[in-house]
């Protein structure tokens, strides 16, 4: 099942969020990032080489953006081009560590990347979510990113969604 599609009509007045703990990512990183990806996304098989080849070995990722802690990397995001979608910048593998949900790390580490695509002189910004990534939707949601319905599926897919957010946030606030 293809995965549901987001954009971000505009890119004006994105700025990254000034944080000493934010910067761009080496070769040297890889490592880390492996961690940090395989806890965000326990159903993909991380290593140092996969990381290696999927985001400084693809011509198409600009750009890995990370934020430090003090045991290792919490989030990550990517500025991609990908050819599927020209003129756009491609928001990839945007991950946070589990024990540091909460904290906006995900939104500091996107807005470095919306903002390299709006320096880039860009104007939009699509990125690709699975249906049950309820906490990223909402997040991507909030940052004025909107549903996209490429495939016939997609009207009653992203229903779902809505309807799940809405459990999802009920239960959140205990009730």
């Amino acid at each position: 099942m293809a995965q549901l599609l987001m954009k971000l009509p505009s890119l004006a007045g994105f700025l990254p969020v000034a944080r000493s703990d934010l910067r761009l990512a080496k070769d040297r990183d890889a490592a880390g990032l492996a961690c940090l990806l395989a806890a965000a996304f326990p159903e993909i098989k991380w290593s140092a080489d996969k990381a290696r080849q999927d985001l400084f070995g693809d011509p198409s990722v600009a750009a890995v953006y990370v934020i430090d802690g003090p045991e290792g990397l919490l989030a990550t995001a990517s500025a991609r081009y990908h050819a599927t979608y020209p003129g756009l910048g491609y928001v990839h593998w945007v991950g946070v560590d589990p024990a540091a949900r909460g904290q906006a790390l995900g939104t500091a580490v996107m807005n470095a990347v919306l903002a390299r695509f709006g320096a880039d002189g860009l104007a939009a910004a699509v990125l690709e979510t699975d249906d049950a990534r309820l906490p990223a939707i909402t997040s991507y949601l909030a940052q004025g990113f909107v549903p996209q319905y490429p495939d016939a599926d997609h009207q009653g897919r992203w229903s779902a969604v809505f309807a799940a957010q809405a459990a999802w946030r009920q239960n959140k606030r205990g009730g």
